[in-house]
């Protein structure tokens, strides 16, 4: 299991098409490499993507290269928001599974991200 809060400051601001597209993108990325680190199964891969006073955009998965389920949103086109993320996974070494979804988030958003 690995769940965290990250600071997410994006070099453009990002528009709603774009951030779904990010998390798409994120997910993507995330199911390759779990697949390559021996991952067997998903319990549930779940998060929000938060704009202060913007809304926020759920999304959640429970199957390795299925596509996130994605509600909410987020209006106009922040620059900053904060991620949250929580993934259950089986398979895999729990020690490597916070740089796995790190680098997956890194590659996908190419946002500064601040990991708490």
């Amino acid at each position: 299991m690995f769940a965290a809060r990250a600071g997410v400051v994006f070099a453009q601001p990002a528009h709603a098409d774009q951030l779904e597209d990010v998390v798409t993108r994120f997910f993507a990325a995330l199911s390759d490499s779990l697949a390559d680190a021996g991952c067997t199964l998903v319990g549930h891969i779940k998060g929000t993507l938060a704009a202060r006073d913007r809304g926020d955009l759920a999304f959640h998965v429970t199957a390795l290269g299925a596509r996130p389920a994605l509600t909410g949103g987020i209006a106009g086109a922040p620059k900053q928001g904060l991620l949250t993320i929580n993934v259950i996974v089986f398979g895999v070494d729990e020690a490597s599974l916070p740089a796995i979804v790190k680098d997956a988030w890194s590659r996908a958003s190419g946002a500064e991200t601040d990991w708490r």
